[in-house]
């Protein structure tokens, strides 16, 4: 006689997303700290995966325990941040200088090698603090979390909890841009709800492929290119900051500086361009969201 596939259970779903999420994490550690290509990049990712999880599954977990957690990696992110915006400013520059046939060697070192020169230092750093108590505490924590997952009332048939859950994240979305006003504040605020709506989705399919599979496709890459748009307007806006400046300096040291307005100009005109498209995935992750049951 033919057995009925058993139906997935909160426990069993918010069980292996949290579980898949710790591992990530304590997988690509190594890969960051021995500076490996991408290492510190793909670590953050995980990081950040690992917290958005936690905060939109916070609900069916020990609550305490888990806002614990999040707070813990939270600091961590941030000293990954450091040092990864150090090599996206100097990629980005690199990148825009060849765009623009700057090939002026002052304008390269303020830009690109100065950046490259600090990284070394950045990364030391990493390294320090990742082999510090805090760190070792940080470690245990996840692993007493994870090992096992405690879920509220496990038995529950996961479906409706997951629905509930993705539809919570898609509102927290629409509300951050109900607030926008044009501030980096409110525009950062939106760009994490969306980060977390992407990780929480992309979560969902891999530990339950078989749950609203299509809704939940829809809500990943939505988010993610709300995510993407706002953090490549954020990351050119601060790079135009941060070449005006340069420009200034250059010029106080005799240096020739008009190539600093064009990349600033340039850099000013591609953070519009992002934030353009960001209309029409908000627009996707409604449609998404009136889908789910």
């Amino acid at each position: 006689m033919r057995r009925s596939p058993k139906t997935p259970t909160v426990g069993d779903v918010v069980g292996e997303i949290v579980r898949r999420a710790a591992a990530e994490v304590e997988d690509t550690a190594a890969a960051a700290l021995a500076d490996e290509p991408d290492g510190v990049h793909q670590h953050r990712v995980r990081v950040r995966r690992l917290r958005s999880v936690l905060g939109g599954f916070r609900d069916e977990l020990d609550t305490r325990a888990a806002e614990r957690l999040r707070v813990a990696y939270a600091s961590w992110g941030r000293e990954l941040g450091v040092v990864r915006d150090i090599e996206v400013r100097a990629d980005v520059a690199e990148q825009l200088l060849e765009r623009a046939e700057i090939g002026d060697p002052d304008v390269l070192h303020r830009l690109v090698e100065s950046e490259r020169e600090a990284y070394p230092t950045a990364h030391a750093r990493l390294v320090e603090l990742a082999r510090s108590p805090r760190s070792e505490e940080r470690t245990r924590l996840l692993r007493t979390f994870a090992d096992p997952v405690v879920v509220a009332e496990p038995e529950r048939p996961a479906a409706d909890v997951i629905a509930a859950v993705l539809a919570k994240q898609a509102q927290r979305v629409e509300k951050a841009e109900d607030r926008l006003d044009g501030s980096d504040e409110r525009y950062h605020e939106l760009r994490k709800a969306a980060r977390r709506l992407r990780y929480v989705a992309e979560a969902v399919a891999d530990a339950a492929p078989g749950l609203f599979a299509k809704q939940v496709e829809a809500l990943a890459d939505a988010g993610d290119d709300v995510h993407d748009a706002l953090g490549a307007h954020r990351d050119a806006m601060l790079l135009a900051e941060r070449v005006t400046h340069e420009g200034a300096l250059a010029g106080r040291a005799g240096e020739p500086s008009d190539a600093y307005g064009t990349i600033a100009d340039l850099l000013r005109d591609e953070a519009q361009e992002r934030l353009d498209e960001v209309p029409s995935a908000l627009s996707r992750v409604e449609a998404a969201a009136s889908r789910l049951p």
